[in-house]
């Protein structure tokens, strides 16, 4: 019997669904609810659980807070594999990818979603100042004091969702979560667990690269161009990506080029093949299409009619 997880929206609107409706495998555990977040800005989900089951890799388009409140989770943030546990905390930036493993039976975490076009609008303050540390080693671990203090703050942003006036209530948020973040980044700081060992040349080397593949994946597909970024040899560039993840540089190309295609065949229903393939940087669907079957074994078209039927 799967878990069920609550949605608490910040107008204290609760909605009970299926785990299943949050974290669909080969999609965007959230793009049920995409409508929701643009209109409400944020959104906090409670009482998420169970998400084993998903095996493949997602990319976030919003910006993320994730708690965890209880059991633990091995998970892959990006490149970093770690075990995500009660009183854990990360921060998922728009474009960044998550593979969710085994979890305890016990598993529950809360997730506070922020609409990415409305914190851009609103000048929050995401990315925060140390956004490469966070990148680098997402989790922290929060003391029984500090998750006190975020409980607070949640309560605090449900309360000022009830404010009728849009503009209002937008602006009250808007201080909330630029505070709320800026605490986090100060607890952050405060963990003693988190030592320089992970900054060490070759991880920053690694991880430097799966942030300007984020930035740059429509400009450029060649290990080259990623190593010219770091002012570094290919070969030396490649072995470095290699040793520390286990993953070659063109694979972790592929990889997240091929997961933002296959989430936008199956959500971006408004957008044709060619229009997708462009949106990733191909300059002809010719391209998109070749790239695609090379990787996946079919074609884009093949595979947005196999989504379909299988629904």
């Amino acid at each position: 019997m799967q878990k069920v997880g609550k949605i608490c929206t910040i107008d204290k609107i609760f909605i009970l669904l299926h785990a299943n409706l949050l974290f669909m495998a080969e999609f965007n555990p959230l793009f049920k609810h995409l409508e929701l977040i643009e209109q409400r800005h944020v959104v906090v989900f409670e009482h998420v659980q169970d998400l084993s089951y998903l095996v493949q890799p997602w990319v976030s388009t919003e910006f993320i807070i994730a708690i965890c409140k209880k059991g633990w989770l091995k998970v892959r943030h990006d490149m970093h594999k770690t075990i995500f546990r009660q009183n854990d905390i990360t921060m998922i930036y728009p474009d960044h990818a998550v593979v969710p493993g085994e979890s305890s039976e016990d598993f529950d975490i809360t997730l506070i979603v922020a609409s990415h076009k409305w914190a851009k609008q609103e000048h929050l303050a995401f990315p925060i100042q140390n956004v490469m540390e966070h990148i680098l080693h997402p989790e922290f671990h929060l003391t029984n004091e500090q998750m006190r203090s975020v409980d607070h703050c949640l309560e605090v942003i449900r309360d000022m969702s009830l404010i009728r006036d849009e503009a209002v209530r937008d602006e009250l948020l808007k201080n909330q979560l630029d505070n709320f973040v800026r605490l986090l980044d100060y607890y952050r700081a405060a963990d003693p667990s988190l030592s320089v060992d992970f900054l060490t040349n070759p991880k920053r080397i690694a991880y430097r690269f799966y942030q300007d593949l984020v930035e740059n994946y429509k400009v450029s597909r060649e290990t080259k161009f990623y190593a010219d970024k770091q002012n570094l040899t290919p070969k030396y560039f490649g072995t470095t990506v290699y040793e520390v993840t286990g993953i070659h540089v063109s694979d972790w190309i592929a990889r997240y080029i091929i997961t933002k295609a296959k989430m936008m065949l199956q959500s971006r229903d408004d957008l044709t093949v060619a229009e997708i393939g462009h949106s990733l940087g191909f300059e002809t669907p010719s391209d998109f299409g070749r790239y695609f079957k090379r990787q996946t074994g079919t074609s884009p078209a093949a595979y947005r009619r196999k989504f379909i039927e299988e629904l």
